[in-house]
């Protein structure tokens, strides 16, 4: 799964990786420690022009038709989202790529209680999520994410290199996976599009345990991420 991450590369690089539009809303300070439930960077097509942008979602997928935000999931599981409501159309439709530099893991114990794990691409390499969004329509207007893009990272079985810190990963993608991610029609298949996730993982980790400092999302800064 993937319920924390850091970026600290600039959403303006992250845009140059896939030749999207700058960003003109992301808060663009770093954030070594970023948790569920706020804006982050993210790139998408937009629906009125297909033009691909970077710019803020909130992470927590609000259906569309959801009158609040008790149901917003942060991650769905890859290899059900073709089939299951709220993610089978957006799936097909609303593709969305979200920007980071690594991700936190915890891992558990034998002596009891969880160890935290930094976990990024073995190059080091800014990268992206494949996610999927939904904007959210149906809730009252007056609510604070009232039309609100918000979206969730899928998530798949973890690779070789770091299957000992937990049994699930967020799908990470190579830039060339990340724009096909993205590029892909709505009348795409389902077997093209599993297929992008599965050719399109990055293939190599390296990942350092890390102080239990960063269990509170409010221990944002660059120390949190030293190895221990």
């Amino acid at each position: 799964m993937c319920g924390r991450y850091g970026r600290t590369t600039s959403a303006a690089h992250f845009a140059k990786l896939i030749e999207a539009a700058s960003p003109e809303d992301v808060a663009d300070v770093p954030g070594y420690n970023l948790p569920p439930g706020g804006m982050r960077a993210c790139a998408l097509r937009t629906p009125r022009d297909n033009s691909l942008k970077m710019g803020s979602a909130w992470w927590g997928l609000i259906p569309s038709g959801a009158k609040d935000e008790k149901f917003a999931p942060i991650n769905a599981r890859s290899e059900t989202v073709a089939s299951k409501q709220p993610f089978s159309n957006a799936f097909q439709k609303r593709r969305l790529l979200c920007a980071a530099d690594y991700w936190i893991e915890w891992q558990k114990r034998e002596e009891g209680g969880k160890q935290p794990w930094l976990i990024r691409p073995g190059d080091g390499e800014p990268f992206f999520f494949a996610g999927l969004w939904t904007q959210a329509k149906g809730l009252p207007s007056d609510h604070k994410l009232a039309g609100a893009v918000t979206f969730t990272i899928l998530t798949g079985k973890p690779h070789d290199d770091i299957a000992h810190i937990h049994s699930r990963q967020p799908l990470a993608l190579t830039n060339d996976a990340a724009r096909a991610w993205v590029d892909a029609p709505a009348d795409a298949s389902v077997e093209d599009l599993h297929g992008i996730l599965e050719d399109g993982v990055v293939r190599s980790y390296e990942s350092w345990p890390i102080s239990t400092l960063v269990n509170k999302p409010s221990n944002d800064e660059a120390a949190i991420i030293e190895r221990v």
